[in-house]
């Protein structure tokens, strides 16, 4: 395989990584999700649209599990939709780094004193990504960052 080849697949694999992540918090596969990351990773949060504050930060994959199991306990179901991805590959002249910068629209149905409703927002993860020893690519940091929101009664059918 060629450079070029080798930078096609090395994209391909990284946009799937990020497709995974969305379809496996949306099935509630915590598990799945928490194995995305490398054994160090971090999942970094910042909770509120334009917030600079101090950031929610889990690290490891149990306690990443743990964090999305409790953030979706709220929820009765999530459908992310995955816009757009950036990735820069060889970070630092390394192969088996990348960065990324991808969008999400992030969808929630939830009930709130009998009446269900939908949260939509607007969501930019910022990524780091590395190599496993296994040749797979997986989230050494996944950086959340929530652009805007909007919370309404979800439409009956």
């Amino acid at each position: 395989m060629d450079d070029v080849q080798h930078a096609l697949a090395d994209r391909l694999a990284l946009r799937r990584l990020v497709d995974t992540y969305a379809r496996d918090v949306d099935r509630r596969d915590t598990e799945a999700v928490s194995m995305l990351f490398s054994p160090a990773g971090r999942l970094v949060a910042h909770f509120s649209p334009g917030d600079p504050g101090s950031p929610t930060v889990r690290t490891g994959r149990e306690d990443i599990r743990l964090a999305l199991v409790d953030g979706l306990a709220r929820y009765l179901g999530t459908t992310h939709v995955v816009g757009g991805q950036v990735v820069d590959i060889g970070v630092d002249g390394d192969g088996d780094r990348a960065r990324g910068d991808t969008t999400c629209l992030a969808h929630h149905v939830y009930d709130r004193q009998g009446e269900r409703r939908l949260l939509v927002m607007a969501v930019r993860y910022v990524d780091d990504y590395e190599r496993s020893p296994a040749g797979g690519w997986q989230f050494a940091q996944r950086e959340l960052h929530f652009d805007w929101r909007d919370d309404r009664p979800l439409a009956q059918r």
